[in-house]
């Protein structure tokens, strides 16, 4: 599909609030709200939007700890941490990677002792590297 600047920055409005109405966004990129509501069915039917979402703030929910878990696969078992990955709600993002590790993950927990268990079944595959996040930027 081949998108225009119109549909980029009905993306990025979208984007910060998906609960934007039709036409506050169309006067933003100088449209209808009907004429925005078509070209979002067209960015969904094309797949380029695949769902809407909620950003929830994990402090506010109990969870404060973020964490970047670099996994090292030693077991070429990658289905069955997969599984027990995507089983585990502290699990946020999940991704297979190239480079510094086999795969990336995203995790939100209530404490230090919540992410040493995540950590701790993540050694029955390999090993791991923990980076904390002290600030979300964007």
């Amino acid at each position: 599909m081949a998108m225009d600047v119109t549909d980029h920055k009905i993306l990025e409005l979208l984007k910060e609030n998906s609960r934007a109405q039709w036409r506050d966004i169309g006067a933003q990129v100088h449209m209808t709200g009907p004429a925005v509501a078509a070209r979002v069915r067209k960015l969904e039917d094309e797949g380029v939007i695949e769902a809407f979402t909620v950003r929830v703030n994990p402090a506010k929910i109990g969870r404060p700890v973020t964490a970047f878990v670099t996994v090292y696969m030693e077991t070429p078992d990658h289905h069955r941490f997969q599984t027990m990955v995507r089983s585990n709600p502290a699990v946020i993002e999940f991704h297979r990677t190239s480079g510094g590790g086999c795969y990336l993950l995203k995790v939100q927990v209530e404490d230090n002792d919540m992410l040493k268990t995540l950590l701790d079944a993540v050694l029955k595959f390999g090993n791991y590297g923990v980076s904390l996040s002290i600030e979300a930027i964007k």
